[in-house]
């Protein structure tokens, strides 16, 4: 039956191809021979219809072309590196032509702006004419050849005051922005943005005043951050957080606490935000903007430490953990922002319970930070959050098992006790969020180490909880104790059916029997030597007969 319609498709594939070719013949008439149609049989035309997605394959590799190193080399690059040398050799020459006497200081600037102004004519016809990297690096050269001139008429030359030469320049990138715009070059906007920065630094002023330096910079990262996201453009996106953060360290290099140290916090905080929302309400999720908000995170967390003082640092940290926690809320219906907010959320926490609670008397917070992270990485299955996780509970849990238990009831006891705890949470949320066939392992890997730590756990309080009983005591609380999580691990595994703690009892037996004959035997007097022999033989004689009951 199934044959018989395989081969009445057939029938009909084979009518429909004939009816094709009628309607060509009618549509398309040439003179040129046509070549005839050729009716594969069916076999055949089931091995045509497997090869389309290698034949497409094939011809988008035919189809990628060489790179034409020449046009990279000489249109592209060319012009970029030879226009700083067209700089260098323009402020040079001014040099030499006011050394020998050739030309006056007011000349020079009119020949700078002249020259300037060229660059900017000369390139945009060049783009006009279809040579856009040329004609793009010429306007930019025009941006850094209007600055110097302006920083000879004012510095050297003193032909213009301070805010005269401060609005003129200010002019220029207001003009490198607009170009930046117009001609669409992203190299246009890291030549202003450079530029942008260094203009206070071009001033020279009697009295300068740190809100107008602090407060034009921020102005000026906003409006070319503004202008990154509108454009598109990540590397001016990124160069303008970084040119902030560096002009506002050398600031605070230069000039120390002179009052300033407040508005240098609300400018990184200004900036902080302005990423916070613009990665918000960025319609796609772009790499470049998440991993710079989580760089500013951290250098921002930096600031806050360098100018702040502990109670103002600890307010602005709880108030970027509710930010992060009302965006994880809204981005919730978006897989990847919810991911990256997830993230940020995780290290404004951490920096959160780093500046409110001592590392001694905080590092259980960590542990259960820990612990969190893994269940949200394992629950959307973030490789990232996994590897934050795995950081984050491994060193606060690492420094609680290496800090010593001097007494029973300590801090160290309860760190102690919160680790073994949070070991078996870290099972439980393994087998929960993982495949069947993995359970065994995680439960076999995490036993292991929970019964590891359980008798170094058990071993460090009984020490500490004997330390003013003579050697024998010691001893023998000691192997009574290890007795005891023996004893506990064999009857977790019977009535569980959890043959891994069975095996772990035994595997304790054992290590108590190698303790009573390598170390404990020199100070144990005879009949107690003998009293534990007797019981710990019986204890191992009634574990094997429950072994044969099982069977």
């Amino acid at each position: 039956m199934e044959k018989e319609r395989i081969e009445e498709l057939e029938r009909k594939i084979s009518s429909l191809e004939e009816d094709v070719a009628r309607l060509k013949s009618l549509v398309y008439k040439t003179n040129s021979p046509r070549p005839k149609t050729v009716y594969a049989p069916p076999k055949q035309r089931e091995e045509t219809i497997k090869r389309p997605a290698q034949t497409a394959a094939k011809s988008s590799q035919a189809i990628e072309e060489p790179v034409d190193w020449e046009k990279v080399l000489f249109q592209t690059w060319l012009p970029r590196i030879f226009i700083f040398v067209f700089i260098i050799g323009v402020l040079w020459g001014f040099k030499a032509a006011s050394d020998y006497g050739l030309m006056n200081e007011k000349a020079k600037v009119v020949l700078g702006f002249v020259v300037s102004i060229g660059f900017a004519v000369t390139g945009h016809f060049q783009i006009k004419k279809g040579r856009l990297v040329l004609g793009q690096v010429l306007v930019g050269g025009a941006i850094p050849i209007l600055m110097l001139t302006t920083f000879a008429m004012h510095s050297l030359y003193r032909l213009a005051g301070p805010t005269l030469a401060f609005i003129l320049n200010a002019s220029w990138i207001i003009l490198g922005i607009i170009a930046t715009v117009f001609y669409r070059s992203q190299a246009l906007g890291m030549i202003s943005a450079v530029g942008g920065v260094l203009v206070p630094f071009l001033i020279e002023s009697n009295s300068p005043n740190a809100l107008v330096f602090i407060g034009y910079e921020t102005l000026l990262y906003i409006a070319f951050l503004y202008v990154a996201i509108k454009q598109k453009y990540s590397i001016l996106y990124v160069l303008s957080a970084v040119l902030l953060n560096l002009t506002l360290l050398i600031y605070y290099s230069f000039v120390g606490d002179n009052g300033a140290k407040e508005l240098l916090g609300m400018a990184i905080l200004i900036q902080h935000l302005c990423l916070i929302s613009s990665f918000f309400l960025s319609q796609s999720v772009l790499q470049v903007y998440a991993f710079t908000l989580l760089s500013s995170l951290a250098v921002t967390y930096g600031w806050l430490l360098a100018v702040f003082d502990d109670g103002t640092t600890t307010m602005v940290l709880l108030a970027l953990v509710i930010i992060y926690a009302l965006g994880v809320y809204a981005v919730r219906s978006s897989k990847e922002k919810f991911e990256f907010f997830i993230t940020y959320l995780i290290v404004a926490v951490a920096f959160f319970i780093h500046q409110l609670v001592d590392l001694r008397e905080g590092v259980i917070l960590y542990v259960i930070q820990g612990l969190a992270v893994y269940y949200i990485a394992m629950t959307y299955k973030n490789l990232l959050h996994q590897l934050f996780s795995y950081t984050i509970y491994i060193l606060s849990a690492t420094y609680i098992l290496v800090t010593p238990i001097e007494q029973v009831l300590s801090l160290p006891t309860l760190n102690w006790v919160v680790v073994l705890a949070s070991i078996l949470v870290f099972i439980w949320i393994s087998i929960q969020k993982t495949e069947q066939d993995e359970h065994d392992t995680f439960k076999v890997g995490g036993s292991i180490v929970f019964s590891i730590l359980s008798l170094i756990f058990a071993t460090e309080v009984t020490a500490a909880g004997t330390n003013h009983l003579s050697a024998n005591p010691q001893t023998l609380i000691m192997t009574a104790v290890w007795l005891g999580l023996s004893i506990a691990a064999f009857v977790i595994g019977s009535l569980k059916t959890f043959k891994t703690a069975t095996y772990i009892g035994v595997g304790i037996l054992f290590l108590t029997l190698f303790k009573l004959v390598l170390y404990d035997l020199p100070f144990i007097p005879m009949a107690i030597r003998a009293l534990l022999f007797i019981v710990l033989g019986a204890i191992g004689l009634i574990i094997s007969r429950l072994f044969y009951k099982k069977k």
